[in-house]
């Protein structure tokens, strides 16, 4: 009995020591992959300085992209994840050029390649930053956003650099959270997509969902999805589910007002609050291309 217990000991030790080691190594790719760099080349765009340039680069700021969703309504910037030990450090930087704002420091070709590319200044791929959607953005849209974010106010907040846990670089080498290094999923070759013209069509409202990052919380076929497993379910958005029921009254309403036709509250996780700033235009858009798609099951993740 003794030596069945020594044998079976060593057997979980061995296995322990194995999945240690396993761990070690997954852990190892993880660094590698947040670490790497990316070299690419934005140079020769040049970032306009006229007021409707401006004006529509605070409105994608503001409405479609919500970029204040992590990065606050100041844009100085949030501490979203704070678990050293565990996930780490995650941060949505200060975007101003205030005391310890990247503004200060971000020329032209550091917001291209940060925005489009989703490669910040130390050439390394952002870290959640949806870069992966609004590399979809046609050009002008991009230097639109530019423009506006050079010219935001200055807001002094010194903030950590995002560093992650081990839990994080874990799951970077093993696979789930690699989606969540944008540059590692964009063509830096490709050329710049272009916008359909602005109207109520299913070409607009497909244009505006992609930079909207609407399947990241809907699933890619937006028959419903989830971003992580502790966030709420996004609903089925294709005739399949609710919104088959719904008319574009109810859709536009529901945006605007963060009230369902049947009475229910959407939560802050939906940034509809900066949806809701969306013009009338935009908003039948989305409903027309939403309303276009195949009607499918909703597919609980």
């Amino acid at each position: 009995m003794i030596k069945f217990l020594k044998l079976f000991g060593k057997i979980i030790g061995g296995l322990i020591g194995i999945i240690v080691i396993a761990a070690v190594v997954v852990m190892g790719i993880g660094y590698i992959r947040f670490h790497k760099t990316y070299d690419v080349d934005v140079s020769g765009i040049e970032i306009p300085t006229d007021k409707i340039s401006l004006a529509r680069g605070e409105h994608l700021v503001k409405a479609v992209a919500h970029c204040g969703y992590c990065h606050g309504t100041d844009f100085s910037g949030n501490v979203l994840i704070n678990n050293p030990g565990k996930e780490g450090i995650v941060v949505a930087p200060n975007l101003t050029s205030g005391v310890g704002g990247i503004g200060s420091s971000y020329a032209d070709e550091d917001w291209i390649r940060t925005i489009h590319h989703g490669v910040n200044q130390d050439q390394r791929s952002v870290f959640i930053m949806p870069s992966f959607a609004f590399d979809k953005m046609s050009q002008d849209d991009l230097k639109s956003i530019v423009a506006f974010m050079k010219s935001i106010p200055p807001v002094d907040k010194v903030l950590p650099k995002t560093k992650p846990g081990p839990l994080f670089y874990l799951l970077l080498g093993a696979g789930p959270l690699t989606e969540a290094q944008s540059a590692l999923s964009i063509d830096h070759d490709a050329p710049f997509a272009t916008a359909p013209v602005e109207g109520e069509s299913v070409e607009y409202g497909a244009y505006l969902v992609e930079i909207g990052q609407c399947r990241l919380c809907h699933g890619m076929e937006l028959a419903g999805g989830q971003v992580d497993k502790d966030a709420p379910i996004g609903p089925n958005l294709t005739p399949g589910g609710e919104l088959g029921l719904w008319s574009e009254e109810d859709f536009v309403t529901t945006l605007r007002t963060g009230v369902t036709p049947h009475g229910y509250q959407l939560v802050d996780f939906m940034p509809w609050k900066f949806f809701r700033n969306m013009t009338d235009t935009e908003l039948k858009a989305i409903w027309v291309y939403l309303q276009a798609q195949p009607k499918l099951e909703t597919q609980m993740p």
